[in-house]
């Protein structure tokens, strides 16, 4: 009887404390169930907000106008290097007033820059030059290729035009 008794009391004890790190394991498998479900919910707001700031940048780049920031003048031909430095000076002036503006205006019409260029000729050295865009290349950083030479028909109008 006391061997069964033995085995009894060592049964129950055993069965005991199975239950008790049972119980512990339940508890710490609660605590890491309660983690995962915190964790799946900060994955879902964090996928929300990657949309949000998705569609906020998509949006954002349809508002944002590019525009004109810089105008670079390359003279090809000149008569020499005075008229080259000349000519870049003059011409960048003159296409001042189109920094910061939309670029698809000049994307759509590219003559406004013939225009502001070429129907002017640039004063120098009491004669006139004449400036003829070559290649026009536009973007943020605008780029004109542009050839110059002595214009003599405004020569011609200036001795007959009195001042």
């Amino acid at each position: 009887m006391r061997n069964s008794q033995f085995f009894a009391a060592l049964a129950v004890g055993a069965l005991f404390g199975s239950s008790v790190l049972l119980a512990m394991r339940g508890h710490d498998l609660d605590l890491l169930y309660l983690r995962l479900k915190q964790a799946q919910q900060q994955i879902e707001q964090l996928e929300e907000d990657n949309r949000k700031l998705k569609s906020d940048l998509s949006s954002a780049q349809k508002r944002n106008v590019r525009k004109l920031r810089k105008i670079r003048v390359e003279v090809g031909q000149a008569p020499d290097e005075f008229v080259k430095l000349k000519v870049q000076e003059t011409v960048k002036n003159r296409l001042r007033t189109l920094l910061d503006r939309d670029l698809a205006l000049l994307e759509e019409s590219p003559a406004i820059i013939h225009k502001l260029v070429e129907d002017v000729p640039i004063p120098f050295q009491e004669q006139a030059i004449k400036v003829r865009v070559h290649s026009l290349v536009i973007g943020e950083t605008t780029t004109l290729f542009v050839n110059a030479d002595w214009e003599t028909a405004a020569l011609k109008q200036e001795r007959i035009t009195p001042d």
